[in-house]
């Protein structure tokens, strides 16, 4: 989980004032059959949250300010919450009914938990719950919102955004002591949100309705750019939402000053380096900009990239947390490196029988982790299997590893098995206790891994299949 708190950004909270009458905040919770620590985190505030045996955890502390957190259980599971001053919340979680998409998996009650009980109301009414798993919400849901005539689907997109406003009205009339400054940001979040909506319809009609010419009015790009706030910095430290809004205005621009240069390269960081002195954006965006050089380097595979990248986070960066996250990044990837033994597993398959890394002692080992609702991931199965079929017959064994918490989702995935691509030993990370996520580093996916008949890894972040750098590696190393 910790991989999560990467990611603090993307979730809002208001900044504590210095009222001397501010009553800190508390959670008190239950989560039943998830066993792991939850991540707890706002937009500057981020820990790990330890559960007790019986499930219980509680959450407190004078650095939680005013505004909205979230309890993150994995990437695709989680519950927003807004906490105040006297907040007491009482949240009960059935974490195998929460992935399932079951409605009545939370309930909560206290004291001063109006904002959360409107969040709750919300999240209540999402489509999500109309399917069984994220994958089905992606593969079928977003062809129901987008597979219409321009004109339609405009219509709609106001029409949910204009029921969603009105909800929230009525909320706000029965409960008179809702901080306003909170229905100010969820407002303008659900703007952003149908705006960005409204913005991918030109990428999602060519999608699903690929064999019709459709005229995109010009105007589905930043449609309610009249309504949204421009360069509000203060809005900025408030919303997630926001912030992204502003970052990617400001991304479009760099980027496109760094367009002759290949994507990721060592040329293009040092150009990006070299904008960022330069330009005239606004000292928040360029600190964020340059706070995320530390993500190029978590991407990047090429060691001169990195190095590069490490010297600039130490030179330009001057944020202590993110340095912080760097260097325990560092610390873990110095911790398990190429050449080294491969640390022991033992995983679950489709069957339900247990398989070891020790079971294949003695032949070259390539591994896909993967989950179910990583679009990136489904489209590099296909690759994954073609691999297999170029060395069938050779010593070297395929794994494809799930990371999925719904196992059902998984199982009904590999089950149906559509383009025949998921066939061979297909195993899974939560149907039993292992360690396999922390001990390979597998921080995001997809993620390859090659380990050689010796059970030395050959490569610890090995390169995409279809790569002829793979295919060097597998061929300079088969025995």
């Amino acid at each position: 989980m910790n991989h999560l708190l990467v990611l603090i950004s993307m979730f809002a909270v208001l900044a504590c004032g210095n009222d001397n009458t501010y009553v800190n905040p508390v959670i008190e919770g239950t989560v039943t059959g998830f066993d792991k620590e939850i991540s707890f985190f706002g937009i500057n505030y981020g820990k790990q949250v330890k559960v007790d045996s019986a499930g219980n955890f509680r959450i407190t502390g004078d650095s939680i300010g005013t505004g909205m957190y979230t309890l993150g259980f994995t990437m695709l599971d989680s519950k927003k919450v807004y906490l105040k001053s006297g907040t007491v919340l009482k949240i009960t979680i059935d974490y195998p009914q929460l992935i399932a998409k079951n409605k009545e998996a939370v309930t909560i009650s206290g004291e001063n938990i109006e904002e959360t009980e409107l969040l709750h109301e919300l999240d209540m009414n999402s489509p999500i719950y109309e399917y069984e798993s994220m994958a089905d919400y992606k593969k079928y849901h977003y062809e129901k919102v987008y597979a219409k005539q321009p004109d339609v689907f405009l219509a709609e997109q106001k029409s949910k955004l204009k029921e969603t406003n009105v909800l929230i009205d009525r909320f706000v009339e029965n409960h008179s002591t809702i901080d306003m400054d909170f229905i100010e940001i969820l407002k303008l979040e659900k703007l952003l949100s149908t705006n960005f909506t409204i913005g991918h319809y030109h990428k999602m009609i060519a999608l699903y309705m690929p064999n019709e010419e459709i005229d995109v009015p010009a105007n589905f790009t930043n449609h309610f750019a009249a309504q949204i706030p421009q360069d509000d910095f203060e809005m900025f430290k408030k919303s997630t939402q926001y912030k992204s809004y502003l970052t990617n205005k400001y991304a479009a621009k760099m980027y496109e000053a760094l367009s002759s240069y290949e994507r990721e390269s060592l040329d293009f960081y040092k150009a990006q380096v070299d904008f960022l002195e330069k330009c005239t954006f606004p000292k928040v965006i360029v600190e964020d900009f340059t706070n995320g050089l530390r993500v190029g380097y978590v991407r990047s595979k090429d060691e001169k990239v990195k190095t590069y990248l490490d010297s600039m986070i130490q030179i330009k960066i001057t944020d202590v947390k993110t340095l912080k996250i760097h260097a325990d990044f560092k610390a873990n990837e110095a911790s398990y490196k190429d050449g080294d033994l491969s640390p022991q597993f033992t995983l679950v398959d489709i069957d339900g029988i247990e398989v070891s890394i020790a079971d294949f002692k003695g032949s070259m080992v390539m591994m896909d982790c993967w989950a179910t609702w990583c679009a990136p991931c489904i489209e590099g199965l296909p690759k994954f299997n073609k691999l297999k079929e170029k060395y069938k017959g050779k010593n070297i064994v395929f794994l494809t590893v799930s990371i999925d918490d719904n196992v059902k989702a998984w199982k009904k995935k590999v089950q149906k098995n559509s383009d025949d691509i998921l066939g061979g030993i297909q195993l899974n990370t939560s149907q039993n206790e292992n360690t396999f996520k922390k001990d390979f580093r597998v921080q995001g996916i997809p993620h390859y891994i090659l380990i050689g008949a010796d059970g030395r890894i050959i490569k610890r972040s090995a390169p995409h299949p279809g790569s002829e750098e793979l295919y060097e590696l597998i061929n300079t190393n088969l025995k």
